[in-house]
């Protein structure tokens, strides 16, 4: 029999038993009507969500329709004004999601509150029987020394004990699955409340970048008599954006992160102003790349694995820089909402550049491969894109799905507006690209 500690209460009434029973049922029922009118909130979220990506896929069409046509103000003030309405949109979208999650994780908090009831119901059925056990266990102690019983009785009643036994240890394995499944409930609950966090971030930087995109429009639109001076501004300041990347908190130059990527592109057959884009986006959602201390930023779980990595480098983990944590949780104790400690311009987690590193390796024939040093970044970010089937084809959708999964795995539809920008600047640095 499974060895338990618990304490041995008195036994139950029939009163009480009928309670702790009518109250499970009433919380099963409450959480029907719950599930029911969540299922219906979501599904009416889901059409909403779906009708607005339908757009916004129009409105990336007609941008990239107009970025096929020969550059001139005129030209990048529409592409620029049919950018805008779709930002709006996919804020509206972001919002949108948002909701869907906390129908999610009112759901899942329902959930947790029904196992933890039912394993409070197990516990005190336990308690029961092994009271009961008890109770029997000196009784039939007693018939086996006093009584003049025959053998078949005695076995009789040895296998009544027997299944008895059975029904605890029946119970207590019900009792630990269920509480197995409840650590994977609020583990899943958890992993929904960050998601809605970075969806928040992500929003706000949507709001941001709208504004820029406004701002630009006016730019345009005032230098529109000096068409040159304008297009030479507006690919000035990507470049400015590009060069704000950090890699061990020193400036990447652009002709080194063209060099790199180009480099990388020849390794894995990805298209360099795609690892630009990528790259560029993650600068800005990657928040205050080379910012952090692993200490203070990185979750403890993946210290082992980055003093590994510096270790071999040869350099100090106390003084590497790694992205600075994203504090933008209100309702979090210490207003954050997550873990930074990306490594590097590519941004890779510690243990997520270990899955890459030997491949990095493989791929340059350089050892070791270094997260911060920019070729080796963009040759792990290709390696890892390039696993999406239609990547190192050209693929626009494919593209879209890579970025999206770069920054978010699964859950990478709900980050369409990382995936949108990413293609903006590929589209953008594709341009650039000429002049080196």
């Amino acid at each position: 029999m499974p060895n338990l500690k618990l304490q041995i209460k008195p036994e139950f009434s029939n009163y009480k038993k009928l309670g702790i029973a009518a109250a499970i049922l009433g919380f099963f029922v409450a959480s029907f009507v719950f599930a029911a009118q969540d299922s219906a909130q979501k599904e009416e979220l889901k059409n909403k969500i779906e009708n607005l990506r339908n757009q916004i896929e129009k409105y990336q069409q007609d941008i990239f329709a107009k970025n096929q046509k020969e550059q001139s103000v005129a030209n990048d003030i529409e592409i620029i004004e049919t950018d805008i309405k779709k930002i709006e949109l996919q804020i509206q979208e972001t919002e949108l999601v948002i909701d869907q999650l906390d129908l999610d994780i009112s759901q899942k908090q329902l959930e947790i509150e029904g196992m933890e009831k039912k394993v409070k119901a197990k516990k005190e059925m336990l308690t029961k029987f092994l009271q009961e056990l008890y109770e029997r266990g000196d009784d039939f102690a007693t018939e086996i020394v006093f009584s003049n019983q025959s053998f078949s009785d005695y076995f009789s009643k040895v296998e009544g004990l027997e299944k008895f036994e059975g029904q605890i240890a029946e119970v207590h394995s019900q009792l630990v699955g269920i509480r197995d499944e409840l650590k994977s409930q609020k583990k899943a609950l958890e992993e929904k409340k960050f998601e809605k966090e970075s969806l928040r971030f992500v929003q706000k930087d949507q709001e941001k970048v709208l504004e820029q995109e406004k701002e630009m429009k006016n730019i345009l639109v005032s230098q529109i008599q000096n068409e040159k001076q304008a297009l030479e501004q507006k690919m000035g300041k990507l470049q400015t954006e590009l060069n704000m990347l950090q890699s061990l908190g020193e400036p990447i130059a652009i002709e080194e992160a063209v060099r790199g990527a180009k480099y990388a592109s020849g390794l894995t057959s990805v298209a360099p102003e795609f690892l630009l884009g990528v790259l560029r986006v993650e600068s800005g959602l990657g928040t205050n790349v080379g910012g952090g201390r692993y200490k203070t930023d990185m979750n403890p779980a993946q210290w082992d694995t980055f003093k590994k990595i510096c270790k071999e480098l040869g350099i100090d983990p106390d003084m590497t820089p790694v992205s600075r944590r994203a504090c933008y949780n209100r309702d979090s104790e210490d207003g954050c909402g997550g873990w930074g400690g990306a490594m590097g311009p590519a941004q890779f987690m510690p243990s997520t550049w270990m899955g890459y590193k030997s491949k990095v390796e493989k791929t340059t024939g350089e050892v070791p491969a270094n997260p911060w040093d920019v070729r080796d970044a963009l040759v792990a970010m290709g390696l890892k894109l390039a696993a999406v089937e239609g990547v190192t084809s050209g693929d626009r959708k494919a593209w879209a799905k890579a970025a999206g999964m770069y920054l978010a795995g699964g859950n990478w539809e709900n980050y369409s507006w990382y995936s949108d920008r990413v293609l903006r600047y590929a589209d953008e640095f594709k341009k650039i690209l000429k002049n080196y």
